[in-house]
């Protein structure tokens, strides 16, 4: 996935507003040929992947994802079908598939539902069958998180801010194992199954976020555990990015006067009367998080990415980097093109991490 660097630069608070802007516009041959040798899929694959259409839904995110060519290498074998069919006919995956289970896509886009519902999977393998198919997971897991982030760099060189925040979702939902907005988002948590999971919910902590804020007694009190395991669990959340998000429109930047007489710019007038340009607004943005100390998930340092999204789901700003990087807050000052009035939906979000999201909606 393309880092701020390569799509916008955002090093700090001096840079002109309208660097900014022009920094974000794409060169779309050069463009493409960058982002299908980033992420060395086959050709074929990166061409499904341009038909994508504008706004993708989840469902359209995930399935495009599955149609790329390497999954041809997990067909269907015999011993899978009978779980397969039990999956889409009875599960609650929530996009089953209309035709009968038959290609390969179907069991990637099936098999990565149903271990996003972190249940037990359907009684229909035999135990070498479910071994093997849990190996093959793992490898579909890995292709995709190549082909989500190939999908995230195409939408973005469209412009296609809704296309952006949607495919951030799904590639977010995939890599923490729990879809984005699930009361599951506790599951991530090491040492919590679906029971403890179920005694939380019904106690009211719905989120990885609340349990951070609960005493070590409590947590032990309500999962029925001993001393240190509460404050063990708290020690893990600690490290549970909390993130912050400021998002100030400061005024619109006025252009400095060209040179040449004002006869002269009279006489350029005459010739062209350009269309009135969208206005250029300045704009401050402080990214942060309230920890402690750096965030440390999975004993890894997590990435953040903040879009910009127009009210006609264009994207108007993109920023991607690691949370390290947020120590003591992290301030720019940018240019962001938009009509006044203009509602925008600012979303800033751990990468691999659900449960961190933070939206705003500002208007110009």
């Amino acid at each position: 996935m393309a880092t701020q660097g390569q799509l916008n630069s955002t090093q700090s608070s001096t840079i002109k507003p309208w660097e900014h802007t022009l920094s974000q516009l794409p060169v779309p041959s050069q463009g493409s040929n960058e982002i299908q040798l980033r992420y060395k899929l086959a050709p074929t694959t990166f061409k499904t992947l341009c038909t994508i259409a504008k706004s993708p839904t989840r469902s359209d995110i995930l399935k495009k994802a599955c149609f790329a060519t390497e999954f041809r290498s997990f067909p269907i074998k015999q011993s899978e079908k009978a779980f397969l069919r039990e999956v889409n006919d009875h599960s609650q995956i929530p996009y089953p598939i209309a035709e009968n289970v038959t290609q390969p896509w179907h069991k990637a886009f099936l098999v990565i539902q149903v271990d996003l519902l972190r249940t037990q999977w359907p009684n229909k393998l035999s135990a070498i069958a479910r071994k093997e198919l849990h190996q093959e997971l793992g490898r579909m897991h890995n292709l995709l998180d190549r082909v989500l982030r190939c999908l995230v760099d195409i939408l973005g060189e469209r412009q296609d801010g809704a296309g952006v925040n949607t495919a951030l979702d799904v590639l977010r939902s995939v890599k923490a194992g729990v879809w984005e907005g699930s009361e599951k988002q506790l599951l991530q948590v090491d040492g919590i199954g679906l029971v403890k999971m179920n005694r939380l919910v019904e106690a009211g902590i719905k989120s990885i976020r609340r349990l951070s804020h609960l005493e070590f007694y409590h947590i032990e009190r309500l999962l029925s555990r001993n001393p240190p395991f509460g404050q063990k669990m708290l020690h893990e959340l600690a490290g549970f990015p909390i993130l912050t998000l400021n998002f100030e429109i400061l005024g619109q930047y006025c252009s400095p006067p060209s040179s040449g007489s004002a006869a002269a710019n009279r006489s350029a007038m005459a010739e062209v009367v350009p269309s009135p340009p969208v206005p250029t607004w300045i704009v401050r943005v402080v990214l942060g998080f309230e920890n402690k100390q750096i965030p440390s998930w999975k004993k890894l340092s997590p990435w953040a990415t903040l879009v910009v999204e127009g009210h006609d789901g264009r994207l108007v700003w993109f920023w991607r980097g690691s949370v390290k990087r947020l120590a003591g807050d992290k301030e720019m000052v940018i240019g962001l093109s938009a009509a006044k009035g203009e509602v925008l939906k600012v979303v800033l979000a751990c990468e691999e991490i659900v449960g961190t999201t933070i939206q705003k909606i500002v208007q110009v």
